[in-house]
């Protein structure tokens, strides 16, 4: 067996969003590239050591049946839940028999199933509960539709009931509107993924306004004359709010003679009492949309994750550099026009441009790898692309490792 487990493995990962719109729980894709090389209580006590009671839980869906029956033999790990595959309408009576004592043992489950076959139990006296990772049919979600417009039409219309289970996760959701059916009507314990295309079609028109509770966050952070690092962390929390702050002290307006390129910069050079003044005049135009939440963290993890895997050390400048291309890499979604129409209104490193724009920077790679991890989808792509840019697969790994377990909601302390 390999010493380095994390070179022999191909990781993605999925975010569950919870009611409030924050980071519910990740999921975590493993396959192994060399099964051999690769044993459940090395790599389950790897990703254990990383984990904290203040990281996002952590569910592990192992792509293997093999690697997946050795953890049920395990004792749990902490802040660790297990992934259990669709085992069809009759599980294999052998499956059954292990599960048995892993439930006593006290793992937690979270088992992939359609909608029609969910069978979350109570599981009293035989361990925590089994919560399903439901999917839902095409016929499943006209269902919702008609039970939503019945609700927004004042209870006219034919009467349906939902056939959403309450307090489940679903995924493959690809309408906002059944997300938050999910979430707010069903009390849905998360939504696997995030309806990205669909929420900002709303916003095809007129593009993404900041985020309310980011700016009325950071107005806080001014009020109590918080450090410098805090209000830049508060600003880099919300994409369109970073780059709107970015293109204010470089407007001829302000009438500033240097460029301004990092939100460092940009705070210091306002001072904290202009930059409160400022947010004053922009909260009346803020979004309070939660359904926007996903969306903004989404980039906010890419973002975290890039600088996680270039490690530039006490280059506070490089990192904020780096952050920034991760940051704006999706900057158009928000803004619905051409990512070069957004750029060109602030002005970026050439490293930057040349990343986003003309795919040739030194951090085009970096985008490349952190698009790849996005979602169970994606199969292995990072493997062929560490090869292309010459990445070891096993810092990859571990920097996408440690970007989840380091992550906090805005509401937690160091959030």
């Amino acid at each position: 067996m390999s010493l380095n487990i994390l070179s022999n493995v191909a990781l993605a990962y999925e975010p569950v969003w919870g009611p409030s719109r924050q980071l519910e729980a990740v999921r975590l894709r493993v396959r192994t590239l060399h099964p051999e090389s690769v044993d459940a209580v090395h790599l389950l006590g790897l990703l254990s050591e990383e984990w904290s009671a203040e990281s996002p839980p952590l569910i592990v869906s192992f792509t293997e049946r093999g690697l997946l029956n050795q953890a049920l033999l395990l004792s749990p790990f902490e802040n660790l839940m297990l992934e259990l595959p669709d085992l069809g309408p009759v599980p294999p009576p052998e499956f059954a028999a292990r599960m048995a004592p892993a439930r006593k043992l006290g793992h937690r489950f979270v088992q992939q199933t359609p909608l029609a076959r969910a069978r979350p139990d109570a599981t009293e006296g035989r361990g925590p509960p089994l919560r399903c990772v439901m999917t839902l049919s095409p016929e499943e979600v006209q269902v919702v539709l008609q039970v939503v417009d019945r609700a927004v039409n004042g209870g006219t219309g034919p009467r349906v009931q939902s056939p959403v289970l309450r307090e489940q996760m679903l995924e493959g959701i690809t309408s906002r509107t059944v997300a938050a059916h999910c979430l707010d009507d069903r009390s849905a314990w998360g939504v696997s993924g995030w309806p990205v295309d669909d929420t900002l079609r709303a916003h095809r028109h007129h593009g993404v306004r900041p985020d309310r509770s980011t700016m009325v966050r950071l107005q806080q952070a001014l009020m109590r004359d918080r450090p410098t690092d805090v209000v830049e962390g508060v600003i880099l929390h919300d994409p369109v709010l970073t780059f709107r702050l970015l293109r204010l002290v470089n407007s001829p307006v302000f009438g500033s003679t240097r460029q301004v390129e990092t939100i460092r910069q940009a705070i210091l050079l306002l001072g904290q009492r202009a930059l409160s003044n400022w947010l004053m005049e922009q909260l009346p135009g803020a979004s309070p949309e939660k359904d926007l939440i996903p969306v903004r963290h989404g980039m906010v993890l890419r973002a975290r994750f890039m600088t996680t895997l270039m490690d530039p050390g006490p280059q506070a400048e490089l990192r904020a550099e780096v952050y920034v291309a991760g940051l704006f890499s999706q900057l158009d979604l928000m803004t619905h026009e051409p990512l070069a129409k957004t750029l060109a209104r602030v002005p970026l490193s050439e490293r930057i441009t040349a990343s986003l724009l003309r795919e040739d920077g030194p951090y085009k790679a970096y985008i490349d790898i952190a698009r790849s991890m996005e979602g169970f989808e994606q199969g292995d792509a990072v493997v062929s692309l560490c090869r292309l840019y010459g990445f070891p697969l096993d810092d990859v790994n571990r920097a996408l490792i440690r970007t989840l377990a380091h992550w906090r909601n805005p509401d937690q302390p160091g959030g």
